[in-house]
């Protein structure tokens, strides 16, 4: 009688309070440390961009011929697999907007220029006879890497894959751009990425949205759907007279989602991220909703950008200089994508370069200044990963990379006659290198003088177990010298901790790695990492993880 009174005291604790509703089951792969999304509750302890180092002096595509004598910021990146590309070996590719030296982009057309690469450090501009330049219209044409054209004062946006299934393989490239005087956000389709046709119809209803450059690509979220950045006016304005002559800046960044195909149905375009506090309110703006999915997790590179009054700016065209000032790269993130979207810190994730301003012109000087002093804008999908390329990768490389654009000018020179207007002036699009799933860090706190930090879990799952393999997990971490890092299994009802995976019995980690094994010691004294007896552990499972001294950036549960 009392074995079975205590066990419907044990079943009635687990059943009111351990639902399974409140378990987040863990899936084997990498889990993304960007926000609090398996933490009940931490300690000395802030989010932070990941570090990340541009590489300056190797730009992956600057002006090499007349009809691109402007590399412009709409740039979209694409990584090809082999049964797509051309080669039929895996391939990058960039696409950028271009025009030569007389094109005023708000008077003319824009053409979309593209290069590819084999191995992400030489890149080929290919030549073809889709859009032949005659230079001032008498010269003898000439083959061209432009592979699509835009209206006057119309962009391209994102070409991505669309993995939707069902898609054919004439229409598995899409490109996003502007069309029409309202700019409507129209896509374009391609079987092979170089040869293109044009959209016959809006994709999205909403007039203006497509402002800037839109940022386009298909997730898995909800079973499958498309999802679409950009632009709108939001009829609040963000500047005042404290930029006298700026044009005053109405535009939001904004999602949408469709779980259709391109047409729709479209989901009402929502706010990603509200502007003010703690950014200033006036005079500032956020351009290019540049974005990424990336672990299931959704990443935007807006712009940041200060504009400056018109007399601050020493543009010749008026329209030019009463939208004119400097940008860099921030980052924000969401587990959904129609967020909201949170900002890790305001700080720039990419920061224009080192430059002075002409006293004269007020614009940047090109001469005297970093490659990227002007202003930067991120690459649409932006991440180019070293091992999509290798054909083993059995230990995966330690760095990837983000591309982005940059330029000696401000927005007004490189919005309007960046080929001409300053001569010498350099743009061109770069990759800047940060650790693998190193976008975003847990890390422990500068002020704090020990260094010491930590967050206990909300209840966990582990994996299904399988047969006759271990389940390990590996943490990505920089762990300072004199640092470490330590992880504790606790019971998700009682928090006790589970015998076997303690504190004690952890083997504290104190290297700086992307794939460094966490062991605790078993009863014969040696170490082991295995997990499956924590596997269907009854009331479910809390990790207690302590770090000093650390950035941590994700771990990975993965059977072996």
């Amino acid at each position: 009688m009392m074995r079975t009174t205590q066990y419907f005291i044990t079943f009635f604790v687990q059943f009111f309070l351990i639902n399974s509703s409140d378990i987040v089951p863990l899936d084997v792969g990498v889990h993304l440390f960007v926000d609090e999304q398996y933490i009940e509750n931490m300690t000395s302890l802030e989010f932070q961009n990941g570090h990340i180092e541009k590489d300056l002096d190797h730009p992956l595509v600057y002006p090499e011929y007349p009809w691109e004598a402007a590399v412009h910021f709409y740039n979209s990146f694409l990584q090809v697999p082999s049964n797509l590309s051309t080669t039929g070996a895996p391939m990058y590719m960039i696409y950028y907007a271009c025009v030569d030296s007389s094109a005023i982009i708000y008077n003319d057309n824009v053409s979309v220029c593209v290069a590819n690469s084999s191995d992400g450090i030489h890149w080929e501009k290919p030549l073809f006879w889709y859009y032949p330049y005659t230079a001032n219209g008498t010269k003898p044409a000439q083959a061209t890497n432009i592979v699509f054209t835009t209206n006057v004062n119309e962009f391209l946006g994102t070409v991505f894959i669309d993995t939707r299934p069902g898609t054919t393989r004439s229409e598995i490239f899409k490109m996003s751009y502007e069309n029409e005087f309202v700019r409507y956000v129209y896509v374009a389709t391609s079987e092979d990425g170089f040869r293109w046709k044009a959209g016959i119809k809006p994709a999205h209803p909403l007039a203006g949205l497509s402002d800037t450059q839109t940022a386009m690509f298909y997730s898995s979220e909800n079973g499958g759907q498309y999802v679409l950045y950009g632009r709108a006016d939001w009829f609040v304005r963000n500047s005042s007279v404290y930029c006298p002559g700026a044009n005053p800046a109405f535009r939001r960044v904004m999602v949408t989602t469709s779980s259709g195909d391109i047409y729709g149905p479209w989901t009402i375009p929502m706010e990603a991220f509200a502007l003010g506090v703690p950014d200033p309110v006036q005079c500032f703006d956020n351009y290019n909703p540049a974005a990424l999915y990336y672990y299931g997790v959704y990443f935007i590179f807006p712009s940041g950008y200060w504009h400056w009054p018109v007399n601050d700016s020493g543009a010749p065209i008026p329209l030019a200089a009463a939208n004119d000032g400097v940008m860099d790269i921030r980052l924000a993130i969401s587990r959904t994508a129609l967020g909201p979207y949170r900002f890790p810190t305001r700080d720039p994730f990419i920061s224009r370069g080192i430059g002075t301003i002409d006293p004269k012109t007020k614009l940047v000087n090109g001469t005297g200044s970093d490659r990227d002093a002007g202003f930067v804008f991120a690459s649409s999908n932006g991440l180019m990963d070293p091992d999509f390329i290798r054909s083993d990768v059995g230990t995966p490389s330690a760095w990837m990379y983000h591309i982005y654009w940059g330029s000696q000018t401000t927005h007004a020179g490189g919005g309007t006659v960046l080929g001409r207007y300053w001569p010498g002036a350099y743009s061109g699009i770069f990759r800047a290198r940060l650790r693998r799933e190193g976008y975003v860090a847990l890390s422990t706190l500068v002020s704090e003088p020990t260094g010491f930090g930590e967050f206990i879990s909300q209840i966990l799952s582990l994996p299904v177990k399988k047969n006759g393999q271990q389940l390990l997990l590996h943490i990505n971490a920089e762990i300072a010298t004199a640092g470490g890092l330590a992880v504790q299994f606790e019971d998700g009802l009682t928090r006790n901790p589970i015998p076997g995976f303690t504190f004690d019995e952890c083997k504290t980690l104190h290297g700086n790695g992307i794939r460094q094994l966490l062991e605790w010691k078993t009863r014969n004294g040696t170490y082991s990492g295995d997990l499956n007896p924590l596997i269907d552990y009854p009331n479910g499972l809390r990790v207690h993880l302590q770090m000093t001294h650390t950035k941590l950036y994700s771990w990975l549960l993965s059977y072996v």
